[in-house]
């Protein structure tokens, strides 16, 4: 019962590599792709933590309950880190002060690269 126990605490950690690869392999294009990939980044680990008290019911069994359970909510915090860095890194968080006001220009680009013969 207490591998059970520690197999639902370590399952948030299990998936931080496969979607670290996810990340990489949708890229940082804003198409509809990577956009799925990034919600269900950020929907799964929010899923986990409404049902929180369920889930620490199931480990009610163990005697290291606790630290079972925070490893639980770390492993569900960087779930949701690495979906707040991936929607940073496509621009989709307002991160610069004229997204927020509009007497604010944006930056300029110092400078701009083309391809091409």
């Amino acid at each position: 019962m207490e591998k059970r126990c520690w197999d639902v605490a370590l399952a948030p950690l299990k998936q931080i590599p496969m979607n670290l690869f996810i990340m990489y392999m949708a890229g940082n294009t804003i198409s509809i792709f990577p956009a799925m990939m990034v919600c269900m980044m950020g929907w799964r680990p929010l899923q986990a933590l409404m049902s929180l008290s369920a889930t620490l019911k199931a480990l009610e069994s163990s005697s290291r309950r606790a630290l079972q359970g925070l490893v639980f909510l770390v492993g569900n915090g960087l779930g949701l880190a690495l979906a707040l860095y991936k929607c940073q890194a496509m621009g989709l968080l307002p991160t610069r002060p004229s997204d927020w006001l509009a007497f604010v220009a944006p930056p300029q680009r110092m400078e701009f690269t083309g391809g091409g013969a």
